[in-house]
C-alpha cells in the first residue's frame, strides 16, 4: 500500500516554545486566521490572514509570538517527494524563495491554494483507503499529479504577490535569534556554550548575558532543551533503536545517553518511548 508523501499538522506543531530545523522537509504554512511573529533561519516574520511562508531544507523555524486565534493549514513533505516537480522550476525562482520566504496574497489566490490542498488531500485519503493494487496505483500516480499540481500552484501565486517584510531586530535579539538557531542546527553534536560563541564571534560570557536578558534562560538551558526537543522528536517518531538515537545525537554510548535523559526527562529513553509522553519536561 502507498505511503502518504506529504503531512498535514496542526499550527501547535511548529514547535511554539522551542523552535525547530525542518532538515530534509520543505513545507508551507497558509494563515487562515489571527496573527504571529516567526522565525526563519534568524530572520524575522509577522505573518497574519492570507500570509503564506514556504520553508526550505534545514530551515530553523520558531514562533516567537501568537494570537489565541491562529490558525491555518500547514502541509510538509520530504524534499525528495517534490524533487521531480521541482526540477521543472527555474534554480533562480527556488532561490527567491529562500530569500523571501512570506507573501501576502488576496481572497483569489487563497482560495486558490485551499483548493489545490484540498483535492491533493481527497485523493491522498483514497489512496491510502484504496486495497486493490491497480487501482492503489493509478491512485497513487494521481496523487503525485495533484503534488505536482500544488507546486505549480504555489509557484504562480508566489510570482504574482508582493513578500512580507523582514522585521527590524536589534543586535541583541539578532544575537538572540542566531544563538538559537546555530544551537538547533548542531546540538545533536556540540553541546558546549563556548562553541556556539565562537560561532557567533563572541566571548561565551557574553553570549550568556545576552541569552539571559532575553529570554529568562542561560544560554546552557537553551542547549538543553534543543538536545531534548530532538531526542523526544527520534523516541516518539522514528523507528531508531534507542542505540542508534544516541550515536545520532552524539553520545559515548548508551548509557551516558540514557542518563542524560532520564536527568532532563524524569524517565528513561525505553519509558519514555513506551508510554509515548511528548510533552517536554522543563516547562519553557
Amino acid at each position: 500500500m502507498p505511503n502518504q508523501p506529504y503531512r498535514l499538522l496542526a499550527v501547535d506543531e511548529l514547535a511554539a516554545n522551542h523552535g525547530t530545523v525542518s532538515r530534509g522537509n520543505v513545507g508551507l504554512f497558509l494563515c487562515r486566521r489571527g496573527e504571529a511573529d516567526i522565525l526563519l533561519d534568524n530572520r524575522s516574520y509577522h505573518i497574519m490572514e492570507n500570509v503564506m511562508c514556504i520553508y526550505t531544507p534545514y530551515t530553523y523555524i520558531r514562533v516567537t509570538r501568537r494570537s489565541p486565534g491562529l490558525d491555518g493549514i500547514l502541509l510538509e513533505a520530504e524534499m525528495e517527494s517534490f524533487m521531480p516537480m521541482l526540477a521543472d522550476i527555474p534554480v533562480k525562482d527556488r532561490l527567491a524563495i529562500r530569500a523571501n520566504p512570506c507573501i501576502q496574497l488576496d481572497d483569489g489566490q487563497r482560495l486558490q491554494l485551499e483548493q489545490a490542498i484540498r483535492a491533493l488531500h481527497t485523493r491522498t485519503r483514497l489512496m491510502l483507503r484504496e486495497e486493490r493494487p491497480p487501482q492503489a496505483r493509478l491512485l497513487s500516480l494521481l496523487v503525485q499529479t495533484h503534488i505536482h499540481a500544488l507546486c505549480l500552484e504555489v509557484m504562480e501565486i508566489y510570482m504574482d504577490s508582493s513578500p512580507v517584510e523582514e522585521l527590524p531586530q536589534g543586535r541583541d535579539e539578532r544575537i538572540f535569534n542566531s544563538f538559537l538557531m546555530e544551537v538547533f542546527h548542531h546540538c545533536a553534536k556540540e553541546r558546549q556554550v563556548s562553541f556556539y560563541a565562537e560561532r557567533l564571534n563572541l566571548s561565551p560570557g557574553y553570549l550568556s548575558s545576552v541569552v539571559k536578558q532575553r529570554s529568562g534562560h542561560t544560554a546552557m538551558e537553551w542547549i538543553e532543551t534543543a538536545t531534548m526537543t530532538q531526542i523526544r522528536h527520534h523516541l516518539g517518531f522514528s523507528r531508531m533503536s534507542i542505540k542508534e538515537i544516541s550515536y545520532r545525537m552524539g553520545f559515548p554510548d548508551q548509557s551516558t545517553f540514557g542518563r542524560y535523559f532520564k536527568k532532563h526527562c524524569g524517565l528513561s529513553p525505553s519509558e519514555f518511548r513506551k508510554t509515548g509522553v511528548k510533552k517536554d519536561s522543563s516547562g519553557k
